[in-house]
C-alpha cells in the first residue's frame, strides 16, 4: 500500500463542495440537509452545482456528468472539504473515469460512507485519507456526539485520535492502517484495480438492511479470498436496517467472523443509523480491550 497522506483539513472560510457521486435526490431533502447544516455552522460557503440535481434511473446523472463533476471539486482551490451528499449506488461505475493520482495529490478531503466506500479506497490505494462519515442527508438524523464530528471537522479541528467503544470478541491487539467500509461495496470492489489493500490492515465493516444469509455470503466471499490471514484485526460496526442493532444479524456477523483468529471488536458506532462517528480511512488505527478501537494515530 502507498504511503498515506494526511489532508488538507478543512478551516473555517473555505468552501465546501456538495457532491453527488452515487443516487439522485431531491431537493426537499437537500434543502432539509443545509438547514440542519445552517443551523450548525451559519455562515458556511457551500458549492452545489446545478449537475448535483442531475437524475439519470438510479444514478445522479451519466458517468461522466458524475467523474467530471467531482474532478472539478477536487480542482477547486476554494474547496476545503468535497461532501457526498448521499450514497445508494454508483459510485464504481466512475472509478475509470476518475484521475485519482491527481485527486489525491490535490489533498483534498473526501468525506462520505456507504457507496462512497468505493472512492474513499480507491483514494486511499492513492496515499490519500478521506473520511468515511455521514453524508449530508443523514446530517438531521444524527446523534450528537456524531454531529459533534462533524462540527469538528467543518470547525478545522478534528482532534484526532478518537475512540470507540463496542464491545470485545476475539480479545487482542492489533494496529494498522484502518481500510474497508460497507462490506457489500468492499466486496464488490475485490479482484478490480481499486481493491483495498488488506494486508497488515485493520478492517472494519458495516451494512444495512441485508439478511442473515446474505451477511453470511460476503463474509464467505472474503475468507475464500483468503482475507482472515491478511489483516491485523476487525473492528464491525451497525449491520441492522437504518443502521440500528439487529440481534439476528449481528449474531450472524459475529458467529462467522469470531474464527478468523484476529482482534474482534463488535458493536462500534458507525454505520447507516444516527450513530456514525467519523473514521480517517488509511489512518493508523489501534484495536485494544475492553472493545475499543482508536482511530488517527498519526493524525494527532
Amino acid at each position: 500500500m502507498t504511503s498515506m497522506i494526511s489532508p488538507k483539513w478543512y478551516q473555517p472560510g473555505q468552501t465546501i463542495g456538495l457532491a453527488a457521486p452515487a443516487s439522485p435526490f431531491g431537493r426537499r431533502y437537500f434543502e432539509n440537509s443545509l438547514k440542519v447544516l445552517g443551523e450548525m455552522h451559519p455562515g458556511l460557503r457551500l458549492r452545489a452545482d446545478g449537475s448535483i440535481f442531475a437524475a439519470d434511473g438510479w444514478l445522479a446523472g451519466s458517468d461522466d456528468l458524475r467523474a467530471r463533476h467531482l474532478m472539478r471539486l477536487f480542482g477547486a482551490e476554494d474547496v476545503g472539504l468535497v461532501w457526498a451528499y448521499r450514497g445508494g449506488f454508483g459510485s464504481s461505475r466512475v472509478l475509470p473515469l476518475l484521475d485519482l493520482e491527481t485527486m489525491a495529490a490535490s489533498g483534498r478531503c473526501l468525506m462520505g460512507f456507504s457507496d462512497i466506500t468505493c472512492l474513499l479506497a480507491a483514494l486511499a490505494r492513492h496515499g490519500l485519507i478521506g473520511l468515511h462519515g455521514p453524508t449530508l442527508n443523514q446530517l438531521p438524523h444524527l446523534d450528537l456526539i456524531s454531529r459533534e464530528d462533524v462540527r469538528s471537522i467543518i470547525k478545522g479541528a478534528p482532534g484526532w485520535p478518537h475512540v470507540l467503544r463496542g464491545r470485545t470478541v476475539t480479545p487482542g491487539k492489533a494496529q494498522g492502517p484502518l481500510l474497508g467500509g460497507n462490506l457489500s461495496l468492499v466486496c464488490h470492489l475485490m479482484g478490480t484495480p481499486w481493491s483495498i489493500p488488506f494486508d497488515g490492515a485493520i478492517l472494519f465493516l458495516e451494512d444495512t438492511n441485508e439478511q442473515p444469509y446474505r451477511l453470511d455470503r460476503l463474509l464467505t466471499q472474503l475468507e475464500l479470498a483468503g482475507v482472515p490471514g491478511r489483516i491485523k484485526g476487525l473492528a464491525l460496526g451497525l449491520f441492522g436496517a437504518h443502521g440500528y442493532v439487529n440481534p439476528e444479524r449481528d449474531r450472524a456477523v459475529e458467529q462467522r467472523v469470531r474464527e478468523w483468529g484476529v482482534p474482534l471488536v463488535c458493536g462500534l458506532p458507525f454505520g447507516h443509523g444516527p450513530r456514525n462517528r467519523v473514521l480517517p480511512v488509511g489512518a493508523a488505527a489501534r484495536i485494544e480491550e475492553p472493545g475499543i478501537l482508536k482511530v488517527g494515530l498519526d493524525l494527532a
